[in-house]
């Protein structure tokens, strides 16, 4: 069937019956936007309408692509596979949807010959992670270098924000440096020089891809010309956690050329100020821009009450907030908001337990209809609160966990970990048109059959359908075991082709992300496996199916559950917390916001006072909400 462009005054939205006015308003305007969407208001579905509008409408014509820039991996997933339900094919195949790094990355890597010589990495190079103590001892070696009227100068700079801020901040020069005039250039010179030279193979950080990718870009007006002819139309989600380099990035790359920018975000949820967010991204987004500033007023996630108490923390955050019109209905007539207070973990921990078995079962819900949230140290709740869970026949499962390289929540929005799922899913035997979907589009994707190469879709098909059925032959008589799953993981992975999985998916540009989460899939499964019996139960527990899931509040960004627990509302949890400091605030909206019908506050008197977070109590007092002692 042949695609037609429908007229803009005639288009609809996709899967969902419309849009509040506001959504309207943004979705039509031509040129660069911001838009403000508190928690609930659907930013990822906004997104997905207007993609749609402008490549339905032609709008965004072909050959050009929209190109999505998110924070995280997951939510960039998340935002092109809502893409894909609302587009027909032919259309969501012109919508990239990357991170920042991932797109920084793939400019240096296909860019690279362009890096001025004295500027360029070696290649391959390595990523680098460095800690605190890696810049502190990084920031000694190039003070001990400097000459001594700059030795105190660079003593001053902050660890946590040299990179971030004084790095990210910094554009390199096109030319060699002819001269270090400053304590800054002699610092920044000496820390990138040493990435890129200090050793055999160049060990290079994001931040310093980032300042590279600016650096081909700015120097190089052609290859700008031919992104911005690629790409007219630019989206950026979770913009409020932009940081320096980032905006930087945006700024050099899309700020002229006519490329229409939507950045959409909540500037009450900027909780990444110590990954170096901008504190005032989305005022210089507007004056760089010249962009229009939208609110997005509907909360299609939490009931009227949740709302109701959101505002009175939203206020604290930003005096003009907005009020917010709650669209989800309540299901429950009391104790929508408490404060548990207890005297001992072991208390808090077994009334915690009791509570969710028994709301499970007066309310028909599952176990990933609660989270468990925590500020930092997840290790240590779990190993707190797991065995009050095992009591009542409740698994907890920390989204937080190592898995070999990565971790578990990654893990599991991995794209290349989410297809093996899905042939394990098929050889196992379990008849789902979903995995079918997931597995046969990545194949079609690594073999280059698109839509209209039906001769080489039906080779595909025929090839999965063979190996499924070797693969299931194998397992299916086969209790699960560690190394079964190990053997598993490699067959799935050998009929993918990981050389093929590298070319076609942008995300694995990186030099090792790939063998991590291939790494982490497998360690992931043999786990599963040594605690199952049938591959059905393996498959439930890799994915975590009947756990109650437990996480940082950084982690939850962007997921919503019914209930919400937030443990350890105290000093020490808190630690760093200082009065009516925003990001703290924004911390504490972030996980009130996450519940769709109720939110628990939890403090235990073992573990610390609340002098800290008085005010946040206080909030929650302001707010009528009632404090219950769980002894």
């Amino acid at each position: 069937m042949t695609w037609r462009p429908v007229a803009p005054e005639a288009w609809r939205p996709r899967g969902i019956l419309n849009l509040e006015p506001s959504a309207w308003t943004a979705l039509r305007r031509a040129g660069s936007t911001s838009v403000v969407a508190g928690p609930g208001a659907g930013k990822s579905e906004f997104l997905a309408q207007r993609a749609a509008y402008l490549l339905e409408t032609g709008l965004c014509k072909a050959p050009q692509q929209i190109l999505a820039i998110s924070f995280k991996t997951d939510a960039a997933a998340n935002l092109a596979a809502r893409v894909r339900q609302r587009c027909p094919p032919e259309l969501a195949g012109r919508f990239t949807s990357l991170t920042f790094d991932a797109f920084t990355k793939s400019v240096v890597d296909r860019f690279h010959a362009a890096i001025p010589q004295h500027w360029r990495p070696t290649r391959p190079y390595d990523i680098g992670f460095p800690t605190r103590r890696m810049v502190e001892e990084e920031l000694s070696r190039i003070r001990g270098m400097a000459q001594p009227a700059w030795q105190t100068r660079v003593a001053e700079f902050f660890p946590d924000r040299f990179e971030t801020q004084d790095i990210g901040g910094h554009r390199l020069a096109v030319g060699a440096p002819q001269q270090l005039s400053t304590a800054e250039e002699f610092a920044i010179y000496h820390w990138l020089h040493h990435q890129l030279f200090g050793a055999r193979v160049s060990k290079l950080t994001f931040v310093t891809l980032n300042r590279l990718a600016e650096l081909v870009l700015r120097a190089n007006p052609r290859i700008v010309r031919a992104l911005r002819m690629t790409y007219p139309c630019v989206f950026v989600d979770e913009f409020q956690d932009t940081s320096f380099a980032q905006y930087d990035f945006l700024l050099s790359t899309f700020s002229q050329g006519g490329t229409a920018v939507t950045a959409v975000g909540d500037h009450k949820q900027r909780i990444m100020g110590w990954a170096g967010a901008r504190q005032d991204a989305f005022e210089r987004f507007e004056a760089d821009f010249g962009a229009h500033r939208v609110n997005l007023l509907f909360n299609f996630r939490s009931s009227p009450e949740l709302v109701r108490v959101q505002h009175f923390v939203a206020r604290a955050l930003d005096p003009q907030s907005p009020q917010i019109q709650a669209q989800a209905a309540g299901q429950l007539d009391r104790d929508v908001v408490q404060v548990w207070k207890s005297n001992s973990t072991a208390a808090e921990g077994q009334r915690l337990a009791q509570w969710i078995a028994a709301d499970m079962a007066a309310r028909q819900k599952q176990p990933r209809d609660y989270v468990l949230l925590v500020r930092q140290r997840p290790d240590q709740f779990e190993e707190e609160l797991q065995p009050g869970f095992a009591a009542v026949g409740l698994s907890l499962r920390n989204e937080s966990r190592a898995v070999g390289r990565t971790n578990v929540q990654d893990l599991m929005v991995d794209e290349a970990g989410s297809v093996a799922l899905a042939a394990l899913r098929l050889a196992a035997g379990q008849r789902s048109a979903t995995a079918w979907l997931k597995l046969s589009s990545a194949v079609y994707a690594i073999r280059g059959a698109d839509e209209a190469d039906e001769l080489l879709r039906d080779r595909a098909d025929r090839d999965i359908q063979d190996f499924l059925g070797r693969l299931g032959q194998d397992i299916r008589g086969e209790a699960p075991s560690t190394e079964l799953a190990a053997e598993v993981t490699r067959r799935i992975f050998a009929f993918l082709d990981v050389a093929a999985i590298r070319r076609t998916f942008a995300a694995y540009t990186r030099n090792d992300l790939l063998e991590i989460m291939i790494e982490g899939s497998s360690l992931q499964l043999q786990h599963a496996a040594a605690e199952s019996a049938t591959w059905r139960e393996c498959i439930d527990r890799y994915v975590g199916t009947n756990d109650i899931p437990m996480m940082t509040v950084h982690k939850s960004k962007g997921l919503e559950y019914d209930t919400v627990f937030f443990v350890g509302l105290d000093d020490r949890s808190w630690w760093s917390h200082t009065p009516r400091n925003p990001e703290g605030i924004a911390t504490f909206f972030v996980a009130l916001s996450r519940a769709k019908q109720r939110a628990i506050f939890l403090f235990c008197e073992r573990r610390g006072a609340r002098e800290r977070v008085s005010e946040l109590y206080q909030m929650l007092t302001d707010a009528g909400i009632e404090e219950v002692e769980v002894n």
